[in-house]
C-alpha cells in the first residue's frame, strides 16, 4: 500500500516535470565507470541490472541507468536536471560538492570491508622506506584497480619521487595477478585496495608473507547516492532513503551488494562533511579535470 502511494505521488511529480500521463515515470540514474572499475566493459550492462531491479523492488519506480566514463560529467548532468540521481565515490562527491554545492547525498554505502583504503606493496626484503627509494624500478598495476587506490599511488609518487619516475609499468588483468608478479620477482612494487588485499591474505596466506606494506592510505569517504536539492520532492527522497536502508534484507538487494562489494546502504556518518573536506584537501580536483568540466 505504501509503495502504491509513493508511486502515485511520484507520478504526479513527473507529470509536473513534463512526463505525459501515458508515459511510465522513469528515474534516470547516472553511474560513472569508476563504480565498476574492476568489471570488464563488456559486462557493464549486466552490472547495471541489479541496481535497476533494486530500485523497482524498493520504490516501485523504474530506473534508467546512464553510464559515463567521467563522474564529474554525471555530477554536472544532475545539477543541470538531466539526471535525477547519481552514484559517486566519496572523493568524487567531494569534488562535485565543491563545484555544485546544491548536490546532496541521500545515503552512503557500507563497503566490504568497511574502510576504503589503499596499500602500496613491495617484497618483504625490499629496503625502500618510501616510493622515492624505488626510482627506476618496475611497477605492476591492475587494469581494474579501484580509483581511490590509483589516486593514492599517484599522490605518493608525486610527493616522494618528484620528477623522477619508475623504470617501467606492467599491466595485469587483476589486482591479485599484480601482487603475484611482485612476489615472483616480475615486478618491484604494486598497489591495491583493502578488499583485494584482505582477500589475497585469505586465499594465499603463505605467499603473502613474502610481501610487506610500504605505505597505507588514509580512509576515504564512502560512496554515496546523490541528487540536487529541490530537484526531487522531499517525500520521494525520504522514501528512496528508507527503501535503500532496508535493501540488504531482500534477495535483489543482496545481489547488488555482492556485485559492488558492499554490505548495505546507510545514513551518512555524522562527520561526513569533515571527511569530504579532508579528502578535498589531500586530493584536489586537478586543473585539467576542472577545464574539462567547464567546457
Amino acid at each position: 500500500m505504501k509503495r502504491t502511494c509513493l508511486t502515485s505521488l511520484t507520478c504526479c511529480f513527473f507529470l509536473v516535470a513534463g512526463v505525459r500521463a501515458e508515459e511510465k515515470p522513469v528515474v534516470k540514474i547516472g553511474i560513472p565507470r569508476s563504480i565498476f572499475r574492476d568489471i570488464p566493459p563488456a559486462l557493464l550492462t549486466f552490472a547495471n541490472e541489479p541496481f535497476k531491479d533494486l530500485m523497482k523492488a524498493q520504490t516501485g519506480l523504474d530506473g534508467d541507468i546512464v553510464n559515463d566514463a567521467d563522474a564529474m560529467k554525471i555530477a554536472k548532468d544532475i545539477n543541470d536536471g538531466k539526471l535525477h540521481l547519481g552514484v559517486l565515490l566519496g572523493h568524487e562527491f567531494a569534488w562535485a560538492k565543491q563545484k555544485y554545492p546544491e548536490l546532496e547525498a541521500i545515503v552512503c554505502t557500507v563497503p566490504r570491508p568497511r574502510e576504503v583504503q589503499a596499500f602500496i606493496l613491495v617484497r618483504h626484503d625490499c629496503k625502500a622506506t618510501n616510493l622515492g627509494d624505488l626510482k627506476g624500478t618496475k611497477l605492476v598495476m591492475a587494469s581494474g584497480l579501484r580509483d581511490h587506490a590509483r589516486l593514492f599511488f599517484e599522490k605518493r609518487k608525486a610527493d616522494e619521487m618528484g620528477s623522477e619516475t619508475l623504470c617501467s609499468l606492467s599491466k595485469t588483468s587483476t589486482v591479485h595477478d599484480a601482487i603475484h608478479k611482485v612476489i615472483d620477482g616480475d615486478g618491484d612494487v604494486t598497489v591495491c585496495d583493502l578488499a583485494s588485499w584482505n582477500y589475497f591474505l585469505k586465499l594465499y596466506p603463505g605467499p603473502a608473507q613474502n610481501l610487506r606494506v610500504l605505505a597505507k592510505s588514509e580512509v576515504f569517504p564512502p560512496s554515496v547516492v546523490v541528487h540536487k536539492k529541490g530537484s526531487i520532492p522531499e517525500f520521494v527522497v525520504k522514501k528512496f532513503r528508507e527503501g535503500m536502508l532496508t535493501a540488504h534484507q531482500s534477495p535483489k538487494g543482496q545481489k547488488l551488494m555482492g556485485t559492488i562489494k558492499m554490505e548495505r546502504f546507510d545514513l551518512l556518518p555524522a562527520n561526513y562533511d569533515e571527511q569530504l573536506k579532508e579528502s578535498l584537501k589531500l586530493y584536489p580536483l586537478s586543473a585539467q579535470e576542472r577545464a574539462m568540466i567547464d567546457k
